[in-house]
């Protein structure tokens, strides 16, 4: 019987539908609606079962799990208690002893509470990723975030005063009012640095065709510029920059996110969520409104593209084997000529500027 490690289950509630966001989320109008979520994760819960079961596949212990949204530090100690009755019932145990798991709650500025936060580390949280996005009024402004500058600093002070495990997500290519004064990205990071977070998440902004400032996002060179100083900002505080938008202290990089990068399976549950049974290339995504998912099986070719593009994106690399496109190691040449990657042995590891350039690389497989 093949095993599931990895679990992600989504939160889809917010307290405000940011303007560029687009995970699937809403605003609760009543308590009675999170009973009704609670209600569909069982219910989905069992339809999973059924759907490992097809397959062959186990889920009876957990290794990573994440809990994302939305917003799932508005569920609060209510969450807790209500995922430990279930995973009780479910037989379903975290390897929470020395350390072997990685468990983690998304949590926002101004969206949630000391005891909550603590209720979710007697669970077994022992990752929170905190959603900051930026240092800067200005621009939280602009991306229409619900929280300010204190409620920044107010949660950043919580998690270091408590010696917590966490993360940050920052976007990069922010609009902006001044073109003449561009973003001090360095001057935020050196402020998330004086809390000591364990890892950063740096995304570029892809905005809705209704954004509403489009006309004050930067240009490509503009964020390119903007990439490749946040990278030699890390390389000088010698952390792993090992994933496309990711960098981590030396042992840190997110466990959970590296299985999807991996090829992995990992099993997925809540409105939206997308899980990937590996063995068999048989990927589900659940409907927002009802108790049933869409499914995809890939084909072998599919499943390889796939695996391509993953292990590209993380500095694990690519190995040099029969199952890559014909044509693909003189391809490897001329990259590794123009700077984008490196041939370490056998593997393929793309640098930095390769990262930042990663659509336009896969476009040249594609053509082969």
């Amino acid at each position: 019987m093949k095993q599931i490690n990895s679990l992600y289950i989504h939160f889809p509630f917010c307290r405000h539908l940011c303007n560029y966001c687009d995970f699937y989320k809403k605003i609760p109008e009543s308590i009675e609606e999170y009973s009704a979520f609670e209600k569909s994760l069982v219910d989905m819960w069992e339809r999973h079962d059924s759907l490992l079961d097809q397959f062959d596949y186990k889920m009876d212990s957990i290794e990573t799990l994440y809990i994302g949204g939305g917003t799932p530090s508005l569920w609060g100690s209510r969450g807790a208690d209500f995922l430990e009755k279930l995973f009780h019932k479910k037989e379903v145990s975290l390897l929470k002893n020395d350390n072997q798991g990685e468990f983690t709650l998304e949590v926002n500025p101004g969206s949630w509470k000391e005891e909550d936060i603590l209720s979710w580390r007697n669970f077994g949280i022992n990752r929170f990723s905190l959603g900051i996005q930026a240092l800067n009024s200005d621009y939280l402004k602009l991306l229409d975030r619900v929280h300010d500058i204190d409620d920044v600093h107010d949660i950043l002070n919580f998690f270091n005063s408590e010696k917590l495990n966490f993360s940050v997500d920052f976007m990069l290519g922010l609009p902006c009012h001044d073109k003449l004064r561009p973003r001090d990205i360095e001057d935020e990071l050196d402020q998330i640095f004086k809390y000591d977070p364990s890892h950063v998440s740096l995304y570029i902004l892809t905005t809705k065709k209704t954004y509403v400032h489009k006309d004050l996002l930067p240009d490509e060179e503009e964020v390119a510029s903007e990439y490749e100083r946040v990278v030699n900002y890390f390389a000088k505080k010698n952390w792993h920059h090992y994933e496309v938008s990711n960098f981590s202290k030396p042992g840190f990089e997110s466990r959970h996110n590296l299985s999807y990068w991996r090829s992995r399976s990992v099993g997925a549950i809540g409105a939206s969520a997308v899980g990937y049974l590996a063995e068999d290339g048989y990927r589900y995504k659940w409907k927002s409104k009802t108790i049933d998912f869409e499914s995809e099986t890939l084909t072998k070719e599919q499943v390889e593209i796939e695996r391509l593009y993953m292990g590209l994106r993380i500095t694990d690399g690519i190995d040099l084997d029969d199952r890559l496109p014909s044509g693909f190691n003189n391809l490897v040449d001329k990259w590794c000529s123009e700077g984008f990657a490196t041939l370490n042995g056998e593997k393929v590891i793309l640098t930095s500027r390769g990262f930042l350039l990663i659509d336009m690389l896969m476009d040249q497989i594609f053509t082969l």
